[in-house]
């Protein structure tokens, strides 16, 4: 069918479209990698807007944030932090965000814990935002290789919704 809306929506758009349709007071990333996304969220939010960013940068074992390279990225930026953090950790000493953003070799495990430990530190309007979700996500190399627990079993036991193919992000709301 033709339609207008029948393009490339690049996942940039899409997180800028969510800070500008939620206005938020709190971002929480974790999982920086060279901070695309991070980025995103600095420049399309207010300058009072608080982010906090959390990695584990070069104890991962895999594709990591690099910490010196991320803070000269972001030194011009004073609402945002860079912090050392574990993903099973930083859901401890957060709360009433507006967002938060979860990209760290997501599988269906990194899902299944980030419903029950950060789905409850949201704001009553706030969304969580996830890396991946997808079928063709599901099947990276990586995914397959460490025998890591598909994301879409969680995706059809919660009735989430996914935008994009690949690498697809998954929304949630509180």
């Amino acid at each position: 069918m033709n339609s207008s809306y029948n393009n490339n929506v690049t996942f940039g758009d899409v997180l800028d479209s969510i800070v500008f349709t939620l206005n938020p007071k709190k971002i929480v990333e974790v999982g920086i990698l060279e901070g695309f996304s991070l980025k995103r969220f600095t420049e399309s939010s207010n300058k009072d807007t608080i982010i906090d960013a959390y990695d584990i940068f070069e104890e991962f074992s895999g594709n990591h944030a690099k910490k010196d390279n991320i803070i000269a990225l972001f030194k011009d930026y004073p609402n945002v932090s860079i912090n050392y953090g574990d993903f099973y950790d930083v859901h401890k000493n957060i709360s009433d965000i507006d967002i938060i953003h979860i990209d760290i070799a997501n599988n269906g495990n990194v899902f299944e814990y980030a419903i029950k430990h950060y789905l409850p530190k949201l704001s009553d309007n706030g969304v969580m935002i996830m890396e991946g979700g997808s079928k063709q996500r599901d099947n990276v190399e990586w995914m397959i290789k460490y025998n890591k627990p598909m994301i879409q079993p969680v995706i059809k036991k919660y009735g989430l919704k996914i935008i994009g193919t690949f690498p697809s992000i998954t929304i949630i709301k509180k």
